[in-house]
């Protein structure tokens, strides 16, 4: 299996063609647990598949109604920390895939894109297993991928700005559950999402505002439990508010207020 995987990942732009078996066997392998075939072989072939045309349309279609029908991204995901991570979050990938193919060819009906669009939010609130890198078995990265899907959705021009309110729930929620530092870069390609979904004008400014003044007041509640965790999770929201300040250099007013969360940061440290 390796071997044929490797071979068409070998194939040039142009040349790339996929057999109806071959469609099968990456469909069978989105979570297996060797991370060259996950993550090298697999994941690639399904984004050049996509982003090049090298799928025909039928095959394209046997990709996105197995991706819906079969419901991976959220398999075992209620259950205590697993090896389906992987097949979840690899899932979430391909999702961020096929949305970002459909913005540029149309390749959902309004049915499918509505449901991805809807699983892109409920993913990130119902993942409780946030491990990043595994020793052995390459990324997990839920939450990395899980952000990439989420900015596949809210960056599409037909997702609409009314499906946004589980949206302001998946960063207190990510808050609540984590239970470990973010160690391999999270934080940044959570912070995208959100700016993709704000510049896209599907997420209100004035929401991210209000998620933002309320998310750093929760951080600073939370650090009177003195714990050593409440004090990851402040470090976490730094790295948040910071991304977001490098994201939108464009937008004074709101560059004004994550610059005041940042030096009341610097200044409640000490750094002063």
């Amino acid at each position: 299996m390796k071997h044929s995987l490797e071979k068409l990942v070998r194939c040039p732009e142009g040349e790339l063609k996929f057999t109806d078996n071959q469609v099968q066997l990456l469909l069978g392998n989105i979570g297996n647990l060797d991370p060259v075939i996950r993550d090298d072989l697999v994941y690639t072939l399904f984004a050049r598949g996509f982003l090049e045309r090298a799928f025909t349309h039928e095959q394209e279609q046997t990709i996105i109604n197995t991706f819906i029908t079969e419901k991976k991204l959220f398999k075992d995901i209620a259950k205590p920390q697993n090896d389906n991570v992987f097949l979840r979050s690899f899932s979430a990938l391909l999702g961020s895939v096929i949305l970002e193919t459909d913005q540029e060819t149309e390749i959902l009906t309004n049915g499918q894109r509505k449901q991805l669009f809807a699983w892109s939010i409920d993913y990130l609130l119902r993942e409780k297993d946030y491990r990043g890198y595994v020793e052995g078995k390459g990324w997990a990265h839920s939450i990395a991928h899980g952000s990439d899907f989420l900015g596949a959705a809210l960056s599409h021009p037909k997702f609409l700005k009314q499906e946004q309110s589980g949206v302001m729930q998946i960063i207190p929620t990510i808050f609540k559950k984590m239970d470990a530092p973010f160690v391999d870069d999270e934080e940044q390609r959570l912070a995208f999402a959100f700016y993709q979904g704000v510049k896209a004008d599907k997420i209100a400014l004035s929401s991210f505002i209000e998620l933002i003044n309320q998310s750093d007041i929760a951080r600073y509640q939370e650090l009177q439990k003195d714990d050593l965790l409440s004090w990851h999770k402040l470090s976490t929201w730094l790295r948040l508010l910071q991304n977001w300040y490098f994201f939108f250099d464009a937008t004074k007013d709101l560059q004004v207020i994550l610059k005041e969360k940042i030096t009341k940061y610097y200044t409640e440290m000490g750094y002063e």
